[in-house]
């Protein structure tokens, strides 16, 4: 028979049962078909870095924008705000120009009750026809103090006889708002003229009880240092524009004011050539010289300006 001619082989017998089982596992994994792979799509480098770029240049540019943000908001709160100003006119020029702005600025303010001007006004350097004056506090009798510094001269006059005021009633309210024009123009020349350190204001004469006019002896005299405290704060706060009535300086806080921020600064004045081509300005107390004009009403016998 056939299995007699084909004997078995040796070790050919059957497999043992689990080794069996194994081989039949494997050989059915290799045979289950394999999930195919999706070729990714195809994208140049350049674009495929273009989003990431764009990603990086916002984040940078707001990071640039928070930073400016961030130091506005530093600036702005540690700046100190800005100061109100000193006045709503200021002159155009330096020196001389601007005293002589000054005073044809602040001259047109002041009027008399029937709306005439009250007086015109001058201003320049410390000179008296050309040449250089020197001031001299002269306090009493035995003590003289020359002063020193760049000034400013202001002359008021009143278009009368000697400068006196042509029109109106010499009166004491009157005389008290020459004072305020004289402080007016002394604040404006210190805050705008900065290298000038003293400022003279020659008033208009009075008249005597006669009707005569003296010649003009009463003289405003400023220090900067003087009105360290009117400067420092703008110029309506001392002196409200408009400026007041001769009317309602006859009683009230406009009166005191201005009697409290002038009383010391008014002088009778002395003028005295000396050997220098210069002249000196002697300043004395009111009611110190007997020859005065009396502008200020100081008992010298006359009515004020």
């Amino acid at each position: 028979m056939a299995e007699d001619v084909n004997p078995p082989t040796e070790g050919s017998g059957d497999l043992p049962e689990e080794q069996h089982g194994r081989e039949l596992e494997r050989v059915a994994h290799e045979l289950e078909p394999q999930p195919k792979r999706e070729l990714q799509q195809y994208v140049p480098y350049e674009q495929a870095h273009l989003h990431k770029f764009r990603l990086v240049t916002a984040a940078l540019a707001g990071f640039g924008l928070a930073a400016v943000a961030a130091a506005a908001i530093f600036v702005v709160a540690g700046r100190p705000p800005k100061p109100p100003d000193w006045s709503q006119w200021k002159p155009s020029g330096g020196g001389e120009d601007a005293l002589k702005q000054i005073a044809d600025h602040i001259a047109p303010n002041y009027r008399m009750a029937d709306g005439q001007q009250l007086v015109a006004v001058e201003g320049g350097p410390l000179q008296i026809a050309g040449l250089p004056v020197r001031v001299v506090l002269h306090p009493n009798a035995n003590d003289y103090t020359p002063l020193s510094g760049k000034g400013a001269l202001f002359i008021l006059c009143g278009m009368g006889t000697k400068c006196s005021i042509k029109s109106g009633k010499p009166s004491v309210e009157r005389m008290l708002l020459l004072r305020r024009e004289a402080l007016e123009l002394a604040l404006y020349t210190f805050h705008y003229v900065k290298d000038v350190k003293q400022v003279v204001v020659l008033m208009p004469p009075g008249r005597d009880k006669k009707g005569n006019v003296p010649d003009p002896s009463v003289a405003m005299f400023f220090r900067r240092g003087d009105v360290n405290q009117q400067l420092a704060l703008p110029v309506r706060f001392t002196l409200p524009s408009p400026p007041p009535s001769i009317t309602s300086l006859r009683a009230g806080a406009n009166k005191d004011l201005i009697d409290r921020l002038t009383g010391r600064d008014l002088f009778e004045f002395e003028l005295q050539q000396g050997q220098d081509a210069s002249v000196f300005l002697f300043l004395n107390p009111p009611g110190a010289t007997a020859s005065s004009g009396g502008s200020s009403g100081s008992g010298s016998g006359t009515t004020g300006p």
